[in-house]
């Protein structure tokens, strides 16, 4: 699995000088939070990770391979599933392979290969408007599996969920994550969230912004026994609490 190297990245949008360095390391099969403020250029962070987007400054290297700018080499997970309302949940999970050249009735066998471990057997003919918050969020993970398996950016994916589905999304995720192991960044802004799912945690001061912690989480995965009152867990929770100012 390939490492991603983020050197010395700095952006300037509308005159505003979002990303001022930034330099975070995602080694092969982790999972790295990336918290910040609203509006700090997370996403920024990602379209240039992605290559949808130039850095002014800095590199972005995976496997030791310098590739700023180039696309197609990750999966890009948004907060919205974006599913086309139009095709039902087989055909959507199934439009990476589409889009890669595959004819549609094998990516249809293949897509479909994976629905269970997805959550999502007995819903390949399901549309969106009828699935809950949760079937979509795994649709679209399936989606983000297919269009790449080994490296995932994943933009905040349970934020429009219910404490409920999260919790359970979270428990799903992990499982998942443990089966495929890919190399994942997760933008956050659940603390919680990201102690849970997460080796590394960074934080990411206001604009212009820069890195404020990095933090390796000190326990290991799967976490469903660790609360705020394990004294591990508690002093991790403060020292992302505190660079975050809250």
């Amino acid at each position: 699995m390939p490492e991603i190297v983020v050197k010395g990245v700095q952006k300037t949008l509308a005159g505003l000088l979002t990303l001022r360095e930034i330099n975070l390391v995602a080694a092969d099969r982790t999972v790295v939070g990336i918290l910040g403020p609203s509006g700090c250029g997370k996403s920024t962070l990602f379209n240039i990770i992605s290559g949808l987007m130039m850095p002014d400054k800095g590199s972005v290297s995976i496997g030791g391979r310098d590739v700023t700018g180039q696309t197609g080499l990750v999966s890009y997970m948004h907060q919205k599933d974006l599913l086309l309302p139009s095709l039902n949940v087989l055909d959507n999970v199934s439009i990476p392979l589409v889009l890669k050249g595959t004819s549609r009735k094998a990516a249809r066998a293949e897509a479909a290969k994976h629905l269970q471990t997805f959550g999502l057997q007995g819903f390949a003919s399901y549309y969106p408007w009828q699935l809950s918050g949760g079937m979509k969020q795994r649709a679209a993970m399936l989606r983000t599996y297919l269009f790449s398996s080994d490296i995932w950016l994943l933009d905040e994916p349970f934020a429009s969920l219910d404490a409920i589905t999260k919790r359970k999304m979270h428990t799903w995720l992990t499982g998942v994550l443990e089966q495929f192991r890919p190399t994942v960044l997760f933008i956050t802004h659940d603390v919680d969230e990201a102690l849970y799912l997460c080796d590394k945690v960074y934080v990411l001061s206001e604009c212009p912004t820069v890195v404020k912690l990095e933090l390796s989480i000190p326990f290991s995965r799967p976490r469903q026994n660790r609360t705020i009152l394990d004294q591990a867990y508690g002093a991790a929770r403060d020292a992302v609490m505190d660079a975050l100012s809250i």
